[in-house]
């Protein structure tokens, strides 16, 4: 956690307590009950109270100013209220009707004398970025502008934004099946582009989209180490990097390592030393690790039993002939590891940096050390014969 974060907190631990104080001094200036009601602050320098009446089914809403005096007193709404995002709009709720047991309500907008900006004419009205909204009607779900004009119409499944990427990923579900495709829109609302696979992702720390073949359905979940076939790679601007055939993929600043599984035989090796303290433990024995730039090149060919990135770029550390293994502890997260084999070092030009001879390897920030006997504490017992590359 860095300084920034540490006043971001700070900041927000004052707020809140500003607000607390705040609220109790508004309670006991209208002599108010605690729990009688919900409310919050808006940053225009108002207090808004909301008071539901479960017996009627109707709600009483006020506008209270810092020095506790009521400026708007009104039951025309079913609820007013905020999102996180935006602690400067009034967002309200109009009820509709009672269905199935279920309250049925719609919604739209308010401004700071509670006139109405926006109809109550959507199902779900939410911020989705500080210049749009997410707005339904029926489960179909479209984009407006702050401005409340549609940009993005209400016919998709499911509205996604990525601030890196700076796109809406929308899903359309396009029969009874649940195959769906993908359509990505700009801030603005301007189609980029139409995606026809089964789900589509936005990967976590590059500028790139995970794609997966169209058997995969599209409400999977799937974990960085899920071994699942029909995975792929597009850049930004759609570009296959990894055509949607391999079975894991790993990005790297300059290359992409993927794993094609092949014929791999599956085993449970309950015995094993690695298994000891596993929840879930096997082993996987067959397939075959590669590299790619973001080129579209394939630098590394699929020729190693495992392949896992350095500190350093340039360097990828090999193992040819080990075994690969799956490893999840108790509360843990899952991962691929590898046992057995020889360690080696290759640069990205697939040439050998260090001939993969060596029974371990100590990876660190700025070298990398490879030997052959290790102390039971994890000690390098033969230093003398160790090979160390300096990054």
């Amino acid at each position: 956690m860095n300084s920034q974060d540490n006043e971001n907190i700070e900041k927000g631990m004052n707020e809140v307590e500003k607000n607390l104080q705040l609220f109790a001094f508004i309670r006991e200036k209208l002599k108010l009950k605690p729990g009688s009601y919900f409310g919050f602050y808006d940053t225009r320098g108002f207090a808004v109270l909301n008071f539901f009446n479960s017996v009627t089914n109707t709600n009483r809403t006020l506008k209270v100013s810092k020095n506790a005096q009521v400026l708007i007193d009104t039951q025309q709404y079913y609820s007013v209220h905020q999102y996180h995002t935006k602690k400067d709009m009034l967002f309200f709720s109009e009820f509709i009707e009672e269905k199935d047991g279920l309250t049925i309500t719609k919604h739209g907008v308010l401004d700071e004398n509670f006139k109405v900006l926006l109809p109550a004419l959507y199902n779900s009205l939410r911020d989705k970025t500080k210049e749009s909204y997410e707005v339904s009607i029926n489960n179909y779900y479209g984009i407006l502008n702050s401005e409340f004009e549609i940009i993005i119409p209400l016919k998709y499944r499911e509205i996604e934004y990525d601030k890196n990427l700076q796109v809406y990923k929308a899903r359309e579900q396009i029969n009874k099946k649940d195959q769906s495709i993908y359509h990505i829109f700009n801030p603005k609302g301007t189609l980029l582009k139409t995606l026809h696979y089964g789900l589509v992702t936005f990967t976590s720390r590059f500028l790139c989209y995970n794609v997966y073949d169209t058997q995969m359905p599209y409400d999977a979940y799937i974990e960085d180490y899920d071994m699942i076939g029909g995975q792929g790679l597009l850049d930004q601007n759609f570009t296959t990097l990894v055509p949607p055939i391999y079975d894991l993929i790993f990005q790297g600043k300059t290359s992409i390592i993927v794993y094609e599984e092949r014929d791999a035989v599956t085993a449970h090796d309950y015995e094993s030393e690695e298994a000891k303290y596993a929840e879930v433990y096997y082993t996987l024995d067959g397939g075959k690790y590669g590299v790619f730039d973001y080129q579209k090149n394939l630098i590394i060919p699929f020729s190693y039993n495992w392949i896992e990135h350095t500190f350093h770029e340039e360097f990828l550390l090999i193992n040819p002939d080990g075994l690969l293994y799956f490893y999840q502890g108790e509360q843990e997260d899952g991962g691929w590891y590898v046992k057995q084999g020889s360690w080696g070092l290759i640069n990205t030009k697939n040439e050998i940096i260090v001939e993969p001879v060596y029974k371990f390897k100590n990876s660190y920030e700025n070298k990398i050390i490879f030997y052959n006997k290790q102390a039971a504490d994890g000690g390098i017992l033969d230093l003398e014969n160790a090979v160390t590359i300096q990054f």
